[in-house]
């Protein structure tokens, strides 16, 4: 028998076998080298699903009993959603109550154990099958995807590296901070897939795009007809990532609407979608970035004490790039390695002033920026070594003064620049100050909510909004 490998048994509910047939049954499984662990009551499922040594879950559930074993099941963690279940059932009627997820097979009476036998070996190979691919993507996680954020050698990054696989294997509330293009989201992936949540979905959500009248049915959803040409119910993020994690970047720009629906999620990990008059639980793991002082917009009052609170359970602060100088030419390295490769050039190293340039540059775009610098090198340049005058930095490129910017003009173009300046910069207050509703905006500017919006087109402002126009939400929405 297979008794040293993890998850190697097959725990077996014995309520609704019979003895003779429970007998038949351990001594068949024995014959495929299965350890067998019987136990009896509803109450057993759950240490069987805590137990690291299971490999799958054969229950033998009475006619009373159904609806309480399979919520049961539906309530089990994420860890413990790879192991199979086989329930056994004594009257067919039942059937269709178990063609739900939760459920992986079902056998009925006369049992017939070589169908048995095949079905518990078909189930716990596609389990292995599935931890084998999960460990493979971890593994693929460190040696490539995570890269960005695991090379390095500062004090003040290892410090924070070396906390990433102590805090994936929780499911507290993650606030990770730092400049843009520190790679906190890079970070927040690196969590959830090596956390037991990796299986399932990890949903980004950049904040600063959804317009605060639009967070709730973003964040919840709607049920069909709970407004205007909402023909259809439609999932909102949290559901999206059911299982999963759902990572909210730039949380320091959520309005404080939005701020107070959170926070009451948080609280209680419940939901409801609009229109609908239950609240639904929700099995997600939050993670939370801000490239801004959290703490200081507390205490200016643009941000929520307690919602700061909720978020910070723990916290991760990612270093700037300047802060950790001694690893750029590792990171500049590794990125012209990985885009000569993805790009089919020869460049194979940097040169001595190709460093020292590096180097001497502040990185305000941190390891981002460096990215893109050392991509745009290895595309244009020719031959097997970067140099210093294949890299353009923001520094080489002289800043033109804007009184010579405007001397240069004539007249029409001036005033032209300074109308197209008042219109952006009218355009972007009044939305502000309409907290995203457009209809308001639109009165508030006394033009037509079409011709509003075709403004807003005409400058580039309407990201957060076309794709709510192309599925048609856009009248209801604004």
């Amino acid at each position: 028998m297979a008794t040293s490998t993890v998850r190697d048994s097959i725990q077996i509910m014995s309520d609704a076998f019979q003895p003779e047939q429970l007998r038949a049954l351990v001594e068949n499984l024995a014959q495929d080298e299965h350890l067998c662990v019987e136990f009896t009551g509803i109450d057993g499922i759950r240490t069987a699903l805590s137990n690291p040594r299971t490999k799958l879950l054969l229950l033998g559930v009475l006619e009373g009993d159904l609806e309480a074993t399979l919520e049961t099941l539906r309530n089990r963690s994420a860890a413990t959603a790879n192991i199979p279940v086989i329930l056994y059932l004594k009257h067919i009627q039942h059937v269709s109550k178990l063609l739900v997820p939760e459920v992986d097979d079902f056998l009925l009476d006369p049992l017939n154990m070589l169908d048995v036998r095949l079905r518990v070996c078909r189930l716990v190979q596609r389990a292995t099958e599935k931890l084998d691919e999960l460990e493979q993507a971890k593994l693929n996680l460190v040696s490539h995807f995570g890269m960005l954020q695991f090379i390095g050698k500062a004090p003040s990054f290892l410090a924070t590296v070396e906390k990433v696989p102590r805090v994936a294997g929780c499911d507290a509330p993650v606030l990770l901070s730092g400049e843009t293009g520190t790679g906190k989201e890079m970070c927040a992936r690196a969590i959830h897939y090596l956390s037991p949540r990796a299986n399932k979905p990890f949903i980004p959500i950049n904040c600063g795009s959804i317009p605060a009248d639009l967070f709730e049915n973003e964040m919840f959803g709607h049920e069909a007809g709970a407004y205007t040409d909402a023909r259809q119910a439609r999932r909102g993020l949290i559901a999206e990532a059911e299982g999963g994690t759902l990572f909210l970047d730039e949380v320091d720009s959520l309005p404080p609407s939005a701020q107070v629906k959170l926070l009451r999620f948080l609280q209680d990990r419940q939901y409801r979608p609009l229109g609908s008059s239950q609240y639904r639980q929700a099995n997600t793991r939050l993670l939370a970035a801000s490239n801004h002082d959290l703490l200081a917009k507390v205490r200016a009052n643009l941000f929520r004490e307690d919602l700061y609170y909720r978020l910070k359970v723990i916290t991760l602060q990612l270093p700037a790039l300047r802060e950790r100088q001694e690893d750029i030419v590792s990171l500049a390295t590794y990125f012209l390695t990985s885009a000569a490769s993805e790009y089919n050039r020869s460049v194979t190293r940097l040169s001595h002033d190709a460093i020292q340039k590096l180097n001497s540059y502040t990185w305000p775009g941190n390891v981002r920026e460096l990215e893109n610098v050392i991509r745009q090198a290895v595309i244009l340049v020719d031959g097997t070594v970067l140099r210093a005058r294949d890299i353009h930095l923001a520094t080489d490129v002289p800043e033109q003064h804007p009184a010579e910017t405007k001397l240069c003009e004539s007249f029409k173009a001036a005033k032209s620049r300074i109308i197209e300046d008042f219109e952006r910069n009218y355009l972007r207050e009044v939305v502000a100050t309409c907290n995203g509703n457009i209809s308001k905006a639109a009165r508030t500017a006394k033009k037509d909510r079409r011709s509003f919006f075709a403004l807003l087109k005409k400058h580039g402002l309407t990201s957060p909004y076309e794709k709510r126009m192309s599925r048609g939400e856009f009248l209801e929405a604004v």
